[in-house]
């Protein structure tokens, strides 16, 4: 049904000029998300990759290639089918870094600056400045300044070890005053007590029952937000402290913080990548080999990509390039576990799931002939039914390199765990 085209007698391949000149039209319609890093070297930018995405930091340095002369781009989980770009700016310690050319080549493809600065970390000039340049002429850029390494202004407490103090409506209220906001059952507060900025903190969750006393924020670390507050104004739109820190150094939660950033990301992510964000660094408790992770990553860029598609309006036209879509993830991790597609073998996995995911496009076709909601549908059943292949492909190409040699019985109740489980992540 879906890959008709598919080059059976021949070894799997991942260039086929169907699937670009398929892909290309989808990319022009919604292009992959776009994060512009911007801070000093040793600020934390690697780690918020490595955060957000779960590739190893080797990876993600081997990874960056040049953009211009003053910056790099690193395409996850790579440059073929890439579901997020991090474009990293250099010689920000360099007086003589002229923002310019980074504006015209990066205006029209970027959805939110990172800047990335140690909270302890006082030389900050030749940052700001070109930052103000960039603020100056790209206003409608949604700014998060990133305060990071906040373990270098703590001391001996671990800020980590309990609730977020930074998730509660004032960070920096008394628990007598915690306590009586949640007896009122106000609102939570965005303006942070002794600050300028409305937006200094990125709110993400109600006052509820702690169970525990909020670890204290010192009086140095306050001093020391307020101060980039100050340094910072106008060129942000929320100031999100973390730690993310190695296993090693002992921390309560090595990720502090992180939930808070991802979801300031999440909230200016089209749909369809927002949701395969959301799944990338979920785990279901099992130790994943680098093959399954790659193959993972391959999985959730095809169902981005094929959720795009699927939300062409038009009935009937986003078919093409879905199957194409599937029939290139299954190229893909193929590749990734070192094995071939037969035609014995897509046999296998079409009588498990063929029929029923032909019956399934067609009826989301159909549905497109109303409006906004048919073209929801379309962008949701693509996503799932993408997730699902590509899930059951991954399980299948696993058991078979461990020698096992799964049944069309086997294929069919996985096919319909995972997209069950598609569904529900398109719904998270």
């Amino acid at each position: 049904m879906a890959f008709q085209w598919f080059p059976w007698r021949r070894k799997t391949s991942t260039d086929g000029q169907p699937f670009a000149h398929l892909v290309a039209r989808v990319r022009k319609a919604t292009p992959v998300p776009c994060l512009w890093l911007f801070g000093k070297t040793g600020s934390g930018k690697t780690s918020v990759i490595h955060y957000l995405t779960g590739a190893e930091e080797a990876v993600i340095g081997e990874g960056f290639r040049p953009e211009t002369k003053t910056s790099r781009r690193f395409d996850f989980p790579d440059s073929i089918d890439p579901l997020l770009r991090f474009l990293d700016t250099r010689g920000l310690a360099e007086a003589t870094y002229d923002p310019k050319e980074d504006i015209r080549q990066f205006a029209e493809s970027t959805q939110m600056m990172i800047v990335t600065v140690r909270v302890t970390d006082h030389a900050l000039s030749n940052l700001i400045s070109p930052l103000r340049e960039i603020r100056r002429a790209w206003p409608e850029i949604p700014i998060l300044l990133v305060l990071t390494c906040l373990h270098e202004a703590t001391g001996t407490l671990d800020l980590s070890d309990g609730p977020d103090p930074f998730q509660t409506p004032d960070p920096f209220q008394t628990k007598e005053q915690s306590e009586a906001r949640k007896m009122k059952k106000t609102e939570p507060m965005v303006l942070a007590t002794g600050f300028d900025c409305a937006t200094v903190f990125q709110i993400t969750s109600e006052a509820s029952d702690y169970g525990s006393v909020i670890p204290p924020i010192t009086e140095s670390l306050v001093q020391l937000i307020a101060k980039k507050s100050s340094q910072f104004a106008g060129l942000f739109d929320a100031i999100i402290p973390i730690d993310l820190t190695p296993i090693e150094d002992g921390f309560a939660n090595p990720e502090f913080g992180g939930d808070r950033l991802k979801l300031a990301i999440l909230e200016k992510l089209p749909h369809a990548y927002r949701q395969a964000l959301l799944a990338l660094t979920q785990s279901d408790g099992r130790q994943l080999s680098m093959r399954q992770r790659r193959s993972r990553w391959q999985v959730l860029t095809s169902s981005a990509l094929a959720a795009t598609a699927g939300a062409v309006p038009v009935p009937w036209v986003d078919i093409p390039a879905v199957l194409g879509i599937q029939a290139h993830m299954a190229t893909r991790i193929a590749v990734i576990y070192d094995q071939e597609i037969t035609p014995a073998r897509w046999a296998l996995l079409s009588s498990a799931v063929g029929t029923r995911v032909a019956v399934r496009l067609a009826a989301r076709e159909a549905l497109k002939f109303i409006p906004i909601a048919g073209i929801a549908v379309g962008a949701a059943g693509a996503f799932a039914f993408t997730f699902a292949l590509g899930m059951s492909w991954d399980w299948y190409f696993a058991d078979l390199q461990k020698g096992y040699a799964p049944s069309a019985d086997d294929l069919k109740k996985v096919f319909a765990e995972q997209l069950q489980r598609g569904h529900a992540l398109w719904r998270a």
